[in-house]
């Protein structure tokens, strides 16, 4: 029994808040500061397919803009409406489709020049990895993307 009472103040120790460390509401950066979370920055992966395939399987078209009333498409930083607008796309601009988020709401792309020059995502890769260029790449909405044959 006498065992079971410092055991007990141990276990109560362990579960009391500390302030100390930092919770799901703060970020810390040397000095705890309080700061509202972002969802940051998150690369386009490219290879999914396989080493056998095309670093990026498909193209597909921005579309249906204006009847959400939306005059353009955000390119995003990351797969979250929260993420950094990186580029305005318009009705008709063409994209490669590279990969997709887990809830399939979010296209991963890269954004052809207007010249129509290679993005370096027709060829394979070894094994998945972050496009690093030299086309802009981001995230838009799976909605407004329609899948179209190469």
């Amino acid at each position: 029994m006498k065992s079971a009472v410092p055991a007990l103040c141990l276990l109560l120790l362990a579960c009391h808040p500390s302030s100390g460390t930092p919770d799901d509401t703060t970020l810390y950066n040397g000095n705890r500061q309080e700061e509202a979370l972002s969802p940051g920055v998150q690369p386009v992966r490219i290879g999914e397919t396989g080493a056998a395939f095309a670093a990026c399987a498909a193209v597909g078209t921005v579309t249906d803009l204006s009847p959400g009333g939306q005059a353009y498409l955000p390119l995003r930083a990351a797969p979250f409406a929260e993420g950094k607008e990186l580029a305005r796309l318009a009705n008709g601009q063409s994209l490669v489709l590279c990969t997709r988020s887990l809830d399939q709401r979010w296209q991963g792309v890269v954004v052809p020049d207007a010249n129509g020059g290679d993005c370096g995502v027709s060829n394979p890769v070894a094994a998945p990895e972050a496009y690093a260029g030299p086309c802009q790449s981001g995230w838009v909405s799976s909605a407004f993307v329609r899948v179209r044959a190469n």
